[in-house]
Parts: C-alpha cells; structure tokens; sequence
C-alpha cells in the first residue's frame, strides 16, 4: 500500500530571494516578456484549466496540492492505448496568451527548464515541441525514468538555431507515450534560466513527494517475497557452496528492511537516487539468484557453474538474468567465416579470483588435433562500460554496467560474488577446410579451484561465400581521433598505428575509408581541411584489402550559403580544382574508377538547389564520376529534379521505401541506406546496450530483404579526447571506466569498437557487424545456387526462394525478430537449401 503519510503542501527549504522575486503568477491576458525564474507554477485552477490535453474527458489535467514548488503542481493523467481518438501519446498544451502561458518571449535566455516525476515503474521517452507564431516549430525528445525525477531542460539556443522566433513562442507542448494502462506523470516550476542551472532545491521537493506516492512498501514486500522463494533453491545445507549462497540471500534481505527503515529520512536527490539504485538491484536480485541456484541443481560440486548464450544477445555481469543456452553449445558455419558463442562463468556466492579460459583442444571429424590456421578458436572476457540509456535509445534498457569490448588484452579476471562473467568463444574456418563436425574445449580455472570445461560442438557448411563482402561500406574512421587519444605527434608511429586499425577493419570486413575527406576532425573541418584523399593511401588500401569503392572528396554543404548562390561557384570551382589533380593522380595509379564524390550530408530545404548546382557542375567536368549523398530526398530526385545529377543515393533508413528505390535502380541508380542516432526504436541501432542481434539483422537479412548495395555510416571511433575524462583508453579492469557516451550522451553512436592500450579493440556489436556482412554473402551464394539450377525439384527451390527472403526473421525495418534461436534457425535454412541445390 502507499505509505500513510500527507504530501508536502509547503515549501520545506527556501528558493533564493532572487527567485522568489522573479516568480510569474499564471494569469490570463496580453502575451509578454518573461524574466528569468519560474513563469507557470500551477498555483490556480485557471492555470491548470487552460492546459490542454489531447483527449479530453479520458486525458486529464489535474491540479494536486503538491509540486517541486509553492503549494501545487500539475498531474497529467494519459489514458490508455486504445483510447477513442487518440494516437500513441497523448500530450499537454501551453498556449500563449492563456492562462497556461502567460509570458511568451523567452529570448534573452539560455534555459528553458522545468521538473517531471513519474512515481510509477514506467521509463520511456516523451516528445517536447516548441512552436513560434510564425509557425516554425523545433522539437526534441526528454527521458521518462520510473519512479523518478527528471529536471527537463532545453537549451534556447539549439531552439534559435532551428529558426524559431524566442520573442513570439505560440505554443509548447509536451507529451508522454501511452502503455496498456493509465499512468499519470507530474509537472511543475516551468522556468526561463540564465547561467548554469541549479535545479537541486527543487529536485528535494520532489522526491520527498516520491518517497510518499511510490509504494515502496509493497515493492519490498514483493522483495522479501521473492527471495523466500528463491531459499527453497538452496538445496543440501552439506553443499560445498550452501553458507555462501545463503548468506548472498540473508545479505539481500537485510538490504531491503534497511531501505524500509530509512524511507522516512529521505530528504535530498542524492538519498533518493542512492535508495533506488539499492532498490532496483533488490528487485533484480531475486530472479538472478533462482537462475543461478537452478544452474547449480545441474552441477553443485563445484564452487562455480558454466553456462552459454548466444553472441547475438548480451550477458549483463550484474542484476539482470542472463539469456543461457545450456552447458552444450554448438555453432554452425560456412568455410570463410567466423561464428562465436559466449561462455558464462557463475560463481556460486563466492569471490572468483584469477579466473583464466582458454582453449584447451581443437579437434577435428576424426578426434585428432586440427593443423593450426585450418579452425582457429580464441577467447577472451567480455568486458563491461558503465552505460546511461539516453532518450535516443528510444525503447527500456538497463542502466549499469553493459557489456561490449572483447578484453583480449586480460588475461585474468576477478569475478565478485553475485556478478557473472561472459567470455566470447570464436571459431574461424579457413577456405579450405574440410566440412565435417568438429570440437572446441574450453578451459576454466580460477584460483583454488578445480578445473572445469566446456565443449563446443561446431559444424563446418561445404559452402565457401566470397571473402570480401558483397554489401558495400563506407563507414568513416579518422585516424586523427585516434593519434589524438594516444597522444602521438611522430609520422611513423601514426602511420603504424593507422595501419592497424585498418587491418583490423578489414579482419571485419570494412573498407578503411574516409567519407569526411578531412586529416583532422571532421565534425569541426578548419578552413581548407577538407580535401582530396591521397592517392597514397587509397593505393594501399587496394593492395593490402582489395578497393570496391572510395570517397574522392567530401562536398561539405556548409561552404555554401543557401540564401546567396550567386557565391557558390567560388567553393565549386575550387573543388574542381582539386578534383582535377585528384583525378588525374587516381587515373595513373589505376584507382579512378573506384572514386566517388560523395556530399550535402543531410541537407534539406534550401540546399537541395545548391546541391542540384554542385552536382550538375561536378558531372558537366567529371561525367565518369559518381556523386553520393544522403539528400533528404525519400523520391531519390523524383520531387526534386536530381535524378540526373545524383548517382547513388542514401536515405535514412526510415525514408527507405523498396518500391521507390527500384524504380531508381531502373533508372541506373544505386540505392543504399544508413541509419544514426535519430533512427528510433524499433529500427535497429547498435547503441551499447540493444540486442547486439540488431547490428547483425541490419548487416545482413534485413540489407539484403531490402534489396540495398550499401551502408553508409558517418563515424566508427567518434572519441573526442574532451568527452573522455582521465580515461582516454580501454586498458583499465574488467569494468572500465572509459565513457562510452561518445555522441549527445548517447553511448555507441559512432563508435563501434575501442581504442585498446596497443591498438584497436573489438566489441561484441562490431563482431556482430562482420557476422551480419557474412550472413549477406551466405544469402547470396543461395542467390546463386538457386539461379544455377533452376531444373531442382519445386519444393525445394520453393524452400530455397523462402529462406532467400528471410521473411522468417525480418519483414521491413520496424518488424524483426530479436530472438538469436530465430534467426539461427532461418541462417540454418539458408546454408542447408544452398547446399542441397547443389546436388542438382
């Protein structure tokens, strides 16, 4: 039950005279200037009545006599999905000249701030949408965390930028999505900020009013609960691990009847995050213990237990169950390729010190040791980032300790009472190795322990898929933020480590290249920066990976202004000049055929006719060369007259429709597609802490149901030495201190691996990514066969066609399977059609 105790009707702590000074009562009448400090306060009905809502009589706006400030606040109950009239959110309005928005020019200001509280155990993403009278609107997302508060804030600034008019806003509106039931979110204090804000004093008022609306009775009834149940598991009290998994239980019991006790004293932010982040991993704790005692039913002798997941899902080392596939694994893969499953070490309520696995034996069909380089095994521990999900990620994920980067660099591991440790097997087949059933051992030991193994049963397809991947790339590395990280000035040892990372993309099948044509920071280009790429280099990447495609030179639609073309045939001209000695260097040394112009990164409006310009230029001297662009154009130049001009296109993948894109193709185009931080859930992303099963759906079935030639993406090691703190490598412990929030406080965009104390470092998403690559070329070597013999039997080119369309795991970009048993059942059809074809 909810505790028994009244909401706060007055202010427990003083706000600053100059606040209290600066406070806006909410009336009606003549739209004004706002000063800084709080301009709605919902202190009046009146101010709460002109507050719309997107449903009336089943959305409501509520005035409730407590806030984050003065005596009241707003409670906004949404109805449920279903709701007659209404679509997936429902959303409050402010309009000007109202009651609800009394004051409406902000300009002047650099902050528009207010507090939201949501008391139930609902964390999703709400939509904030500011609108000028002139009808220029700007939004943005903001993050609902369950059972918390959240100080919103817009930076007014990144609103101007959008064209809005500060001194004349006609309305805001702000939204939280629907769920199967009614949920009600709170809202208070909306201020204009100067500075840097301080919303601390209001945070206080609201999680005292959090600590009164949450039932955490209940939950900590559910708690207790939950962990009698799992003592039932425990089993003989002679077990060699009994004391320690019943004192792991009796510590969690003792953790929650604390927080019970101390919920009265809760009076600050800081208490209140510290009692849920204790309470969150008390609520996890109970399901974990159960899976890890049931695992130990299976094997109780020792003081740790073994089991496996699949690489296509993630094995978190703290709180949350992990997805195990049992103590006998198996993998299934073409020659050519490499294929991976994670093994799981389980401590059993003690510390795990030392702890090594290694391969321990690679057999072959006849039980013998395999020639080395024929079926290559590695493993090493999955490591783990501290990961905060950011509104980007658009769908729940934990907020903790993430796995992703394969720690190939420890050789030992410590793994703590109640944590678990994944560690990520690979097998790797050569060309020209045998088809047949082989065997990979696993070793385990840990310090004063027995040693324990894990079999790994893998089957090796009579099919050998092209090498180099038929999807093409072009994802942007820039050694410059690497050198920048290592804090390397001399020519030869940033040659050298730049040679490093690009073999270690074409080990995962990505063609080094630089789409940003720029030898320093591409989000921040210097004048004269951009420019062609080497001929050196592009000559290299040939020799050492083999060279399908290159960008030339990046056109950067900032060097012209949409608002005067009469200057943009000075910037023209001077990329032609440098086109003309690119080209002519291209064509000596073999490579010009490979080049591509590639610009307008995402322009739109206005820049659509400077780019139309630029192209036609670029064509008129360089007919043979291809221009690239990712034009926000989802009719590929049919609505704006650059069909001619444009030779590969590349929508968001959300503008991505495959009946347009083929009637581009008919035209001679070439059709790919990119995603980015703004690609939503459910499309697939490879932000830490999604299904790593995303990554390889988009790399490969979903790429190839789609019918794309390509992936463009903007950045794989987007590490800007600033965001990186005191840790600016990975060569730290099991749980690194390296920020992976790499992009907006989002983690994972544009940074698909990480930079290691020698060099490259892989992760559990780039794996992913070459994986995905291979299952493209597999689906094409079906393609093939099932073109080669076409006098097969019906049924099984039937069934060949059906796997080949992989409507069995994706049927657009939005519809997907995210179950690894899934798809590796679909990918067990495609190799086994392709190979029955071949009996034809």
């Amino acid at each position: 039950m909810v505790r028994h105790r009244g909401l706060r009707r007055t202010t427990p702590v003083l706000l600053g005279l100059a606040l209290i000074a600066t406070l806006l009562v909410a009336v009606s009448g003549p739209a004004r200037a706002a000063g800084p400090g709080i301009w709605q306060d919902y202190e009046t009905d009146e101010a709460v009545a002109a507050t719309t809502v997107s449903v009336p009589g089943h959305d409501a706006a509520t005035r409730v006599p407590y806030g984050s400030h003065g005596e009241s606040g707003l409670e906004f109950t949404v109805a449920p999905t279903g709701t007659p009239g209404s679509t997936a959110s429902s959303g409050l309005t402010l309009n000007a000249g109202t009651a609800a928005m009394p004051d409406n020019d902000w300009s002047g200001h650099d902050w528009l701030a207010w507090d939201f509280w949501m008391p139930a155990d609902y964390t999703t993403t709400g939509r904030i949408t500011i609108r000028d009278t002139h009808n220029v609107a700007w939004g943005v997302n903001y993050a609902i965390r369950g059972r918390a508060w959240t100080a919103v804030q817009v930076r007014l600034a990144d609103v101007a930028r959008a064209g809005v008019d500060l001194s004349s806003i006609k309305y805001i509106g702000i939204s939280i999505p629907r769920r199967s039931e009614p949920v009600k979110g709170y809202y208070d204090a909306l201020r204009l900020v100067d500075g840097t804000p301080d919303h601390s004093a209001f945070g206080n008022r609201v999680v005292q009013n959090l600590v009164r609306q949450v039932d955490f009775d209940a939950i900590l009834d559910g708690v207790d609960a939950d962990l009698a149940e799992a003592a039932t598991l425990l089993g003989d009290e002679g077990s060699p691990s009994y004391a320690d998994m019943k004192a792991q239980l009796d510590g969690l019991a003792a953790d929650a009847a604390a927080i019970r006790d101390g919920l009265d004293s809760i009076t600050t932010v800081e208490q209140y995050n510290t009692m849920i982040k204790t309470l969150a991993t008390l609520v996890a704790a109970p399901d974990r213990l159960k899976q890890i005692l049931t695992l130990r039913q299976g094997q109780p002798e020792g003081r740790f237990g073994l089991d496996t997941a699949d690489s296509m899902s993630l094995v978190y080392p703290k709180d949350k169950t992990w997805p195990g596939t049992g103590t006998a694994p198996s993998l299934e893969l073409a020659r050519g390729e490499a294929e991976h499953v994670q093994a799981v070490v389980v401590p059993y309520g003690l510390d795990l010190n030392d702890v090594r696995v290694s391969i321990d034996a690679v057999r072959g069909p006849d039980g013998k040791p395999v020639p080395e380089g024929t079926l290559d095994a590695t493993v090493a521990p999955i490591g783990s980032l501290y990961t905060v999900p950011s509104s980007a990620y658009g769908r729940p994920t934990y907020t903790g300790w993430t796995p992703d980067p394969i720690r190939a660099d420890l050789s030992t591991v410590d793994i703590p009472a109640g944590d678990v440790q994944p560690y990520l097997v690979s097998a790797e087949a050569a060309r020209d190795l045998k088809p047949g059933h082989y065997k990979i051992t696993v070793r385990v030991r840990a310090e004063g322990q027995p040693d324990q193994r894990l079999a790994v049963a893998v089957t090796v397809w009579p099919l050998t898929p092209k090498d180099r991947p038929e999807l093409r790339t072009a994802f942007q590395f820039t050694p410059w933020l690497a050198w920048d990280l290592y804090g390397m000035t001399d020519p030869a040892e940033r040659e050298a480590m730049r040679l490093k990372y690009w073999d270690f993309l074409a080990e995962h099948k990505i063609q080094p290249d630089q789409i940003y044509t720029t030898a320093h920071n591409p989000a921040i280009p210097g004048p004269g920066e951009i420019r062609p790429q080497p001929v050196a280099d592009i000559v290299k990447i040939k020799e050492r990976y083999g060279l399908k495609q290159f960008t030339a030179l990046y056109l950067w639609a900032g060097l012209l202004d949409p608002n005067k073309p009469e200057t943009w045939d000075t910037q023209i001209d001077i990329w032609i000049d440098q086109l003309e000695t690119a080209m002519a260097e291209y064509e000596a040394a073999g490579v010009a055929d490979q080049a591509v112009v590639y610009g307008f990164d995402e322009s739109t409006g206005p820049m659509l006719r400077a780019a139309e310009y630029t192209f036609a230029r670029i064509k008129e001297r360089f007919p043979n060369l291809p221009t690239m662009t990712t034009l926000r154009d989802d009719t590929f130049g049919q609505n704006t007259g650059l069909t001619e001009e444009v030779d590969i296109w590349v929508p968001w993948i959300d503008g991505y429709r495959q009946d347009v894109a083929e009637a581009a193709r008919a035209r001679g185009e070439r059709i790919w597609w990119y995603h980015a931080i703004s690609t939503r859930y459910p499309q697939p992303n490879w932000f830490n802490g999604y299904p790593p099963i995303d990554t390889r759906m988009l790399m490969g079935a979903m790429s190839h149901q789609g019918g794309v030639e390509g992936i463009l993406y903007y950045a794989t090691n987007r590490w800007p030495r600033a965001d990186r703190g005191d840790q600016l490598l990975v060569d730290d412990g099991i749980l690194s201190k390296w920020n992976p929030a790499t992009f907006y406080g989002t983690a994972g965009d544009g940074s698909l691996y990480y930079p290691g104390a020698d060099g490259p470092m892989s992760s559990l998403r780039f794996e992913n990514v070459r994986d995905g690559l291979e299952d493209y070329n597999l689906m094409q070597e079906l393609r093939r066969a099932i073109e080669a013999h076409p006098d097969a039997p019906r049924g099984l080119l039937d069934r060949a066609r059906k796997a080949l369309g992989a409507r069995d795991v994706v049927t657009d970009s939005r519809h997907f399977t995210e179950d690894p048993a899934v798809y590796r059942a679909w990918r067990h059809e495609v190799a086994e059609t392709a190979v029955l074809l071949e009996k034809f």
